[in-house]
């Protein structure tokens, strides 16, 4: 068990008073030779939705489709880790990075901290030594635990009697569950421990890659220089099905996980509700990351976005090699992984542009309209139509991590007294 830093600060912040962002018109089509110029909008075919624009150099906030800004969260001065996301009481759950980090690939962060509706801090808790740091994300659990991915270091003679091609240190992804208020970790995963690799018969997890769908090639992207294998960027947890969905960025997939398992059972192949243990139960998106048949949909990605009825949004950075699309995927649980068969789910939905291109971040949401939400990582904002008309646009933003819409009945804005 690994020892956790969590600190409590119970004293208040001043709400930031509300300004207005630099907005402006222009034309409001989809052709990809119009330049947008701050926010942009056709009357009405857009949401009433308020926005929460995540940016990695900035603060989080909430705005309205006029660009104004209508609250704003005082992080004193502290640097945004990626994720932060307002929930239903009001207070924001927030992703930061810590001083000097150990770790440091893009999307580090190593703390997580609550911040109540009336700006007080619940709990703040850091996760990150020289051997480990959290990143990305973090999602709240309705037990009031959180759940996000780590960087794990794996020395270079470590990582050799694993099986992997080269001789260097590596740093695979595990995801923690934690008891934020208690600063212990509840259960966890750890891809180290559901690996195979055809290359050296002498070490462990020899076998054949493409006999074994429920297990991760050490090896798929060994020639990654850094050490930085997977590059988990996004974790969405299914409390209903009890399932883990996370999105490997440099795999081009998205992984599924039991999470009815002990972690006992985590970490091994046997044992909870589909009888694998920590093994994948599914993946989807590039069959080619382990030797499988089936359409390739995914090159690089970001956010499992799970919604109604088991359908799932994913950025997909560069799917048309220097253009990125929003792709809807239906999802059918209870999942199996076949080898040699086409495991790809249905591709429900697609929106691309010429003009739409992320290759490090970005992400989507169904908003109550039916619009698409779309956070473009190099600076902007979409709402789309289901028939892919651009009806919005706000290029307000310098590196923008997620956007999350918000219904103007919504609870976490009544609590905020907006």
């Amino acid at each position: 068990m690994r020892t956790l830093k969590t600190t409590f600060n119970y004293s208040a912040y001043a709400v930031m008073a509300a300004l207005l962002l630099t907005a402006c018109s222009s034309d409001d089509s989809n052709d990809s030779n119009t330049t947008y110029t701050g926010t942009t909008t056709t009357a009405g075919a857009v949401s009433d939705a308020y926005i929460l624009a995540v940016d990695s150099f900035d603060q989080p906030y909430l705005i309205n489709h006029d660009g104004e800004v209508l609250f704003q969260w005082d992080l004193s001065n502290e640097s945004l880790g990626n994720d932060a996301e307002l929930l239903d009481d009001g207070s924001l759950l927030v992703a930061l990075k810590v001083n000097n980090p150990q770790i440091n690939f893009g999307g580090y962060g190593g703390k997580f901290r609550k911040i109540n509706a009336d700006q007080s801090i619940e709990w703040e808790v850091s996760y990150s030594s020289s051997d480990y740091i959290a990143h990305h994300d973090v999602e709240e659990l309705s037990n009031g635990n959180i759940m996000f991915p780590v960087w794990e270091k794996v020395s270079s003679s470590d990582a050799t009697a694993l099986g992997f091609a080269e001789s260097n240190t590596i740093y695979p992804d595990a995801i923690i569950e934690m008891n934020p208020y208690m600063g212990t970790v509840v259960w966890e995963w750890h891809m180290t421990d559901h690996l195979v690799q055809d290359y050296d018969s002498n070490q462990e997890n020899y076998g054949v890659v493409a006999e074994a769908p429920n297990r991760i090639d050490i090896n798929y992207n060994s020639t990654q220089s850094d050490g930085d294998l997977t590059h988990v960027n996004g974790i969405t947890i299914d409390e209903t099905n009890d399932l883990v969905y996370i999105t490997v960025n440099y795999y081009s997939e998205v992984w599924v996980i039991d999470h009815s398992t002990t972690t006992e059972e985590a970490a091994g192949s046997t044992g909870g509700t589909y009888g694998l243990g920590g093994d994948l139960v599914y993946r989807f998106g590039n069959p080619l990351a382990y030797d499988n048949i089936g359409d390739v949909t995914l090159n690089r990605v970001h956010y499992p976005n799970l919604f109604d009825d088991n359908k799932m949004l994913v950025f997909a950075n560069n799917i048309y090699n220097g253009q990125s699309a929003v792709l809807e995927y239906q999802l059918a649980p209870p999942f199996q992984l076949i080898a040699g068969e086409d495991n790809e789910p249905a591709v429900t939905w697609e929106f691309t542009d010429s003009s739409l291109y992320s290759l490090n971040i970005g992400g989507a949401v169904r908003m109550a309209n039916g619009n698409t939400l779309i956070t473009e990582g190099t600076g902007t904002l979409w709402e789309v139509t289901d028939a892919g008309a651009v009806v919005w646009q706000n290029t307000d933003f310098t590196s923008p991590w997620r956007a999350y819409a918000y219904e103007l009945d919504a609870a976490a804005l009544s609590a905020l007294g907006l």
